[in-house]
């Protein structure tokens, strides 16, 4: 049962990863991920919240290519996805894959600059990647673990490890990427 929950998360992640729906990740699919964020956030391209979150996609995909490697075609596939994040949910080496992108992604997301995101700021960003507003207010409520109506780094981070990590079918940070 717990292994089958993390497969279902390892599957939506990929999904959501796989932006051209090809059935497979690459490079691309990373670059074209920052470029919607930015256009839906209407963050200008040369700014520098654009290129932080950019290159903390980038970082995304080398790190993630050290745990999965591609192909020989630079392609990671969804079974390759699965399996190997199923055999090594290492919170230490997801933190440092994913840490970059979640400060890019909530500088990003802060349009108010007081460096927290708060509920509407939140559903923006997940209404970016296909998640329906009223599921992103849910998911914002779930990680808002202390009620103050702020999501800090620290929360969204705790929830991402939470996510690739968490056999617990309760654990919030499930649903940091929508409905599984």
């Amino acid at each position: 049962m717990a292994a089958d929950l993390l497969r279902r998360k390892y599957e939506h992640r990929f999904d959501l990863f796989d932006t051209d729906q090809d059935g497979y990740i690459t490079e691309k699919d990373f670059t074209r991920l920052s470029d919607r964020l930015i256009e839906e956030l209407r963050e200008p391209a040369a700014s520098p919240k654009s290129r932080a979150l950019a290159d903390s996609k980038a970082h995304y995909w080398r790190s993630l290519t050290q745990l999965v490697p591609a192909d020989g075609q630079g392609r990671i596939m969804r079974d390759a996805f699965v399996t190997a994040l199923a055999d090594s949910p290492d919170p230490q080496r997801i933190s440092a894959m994913v840490r970059p992108s979640i400060e890019a992604d909530l500088a990003l997301a802060d349009r108010d600059g007081d460096g927290v995101v708060d509920i509407d700021e939140f559903t923006a960003l997940l209404a970016a990647i296909g998640v329906p507003a009223a599921e992103a207010k849910d998911v914002f409520r779930a990680l808002d673990r202390n009620g103050d109506g702020r999501l800090t780094l620290d929360e969204w981070l705790e929830a991402a490890i939470e996510f690739f990590t968490s056999t617990d079918p309760a654990a919030p940070g499930n649903r940091i990427l929508g409905r599984v």
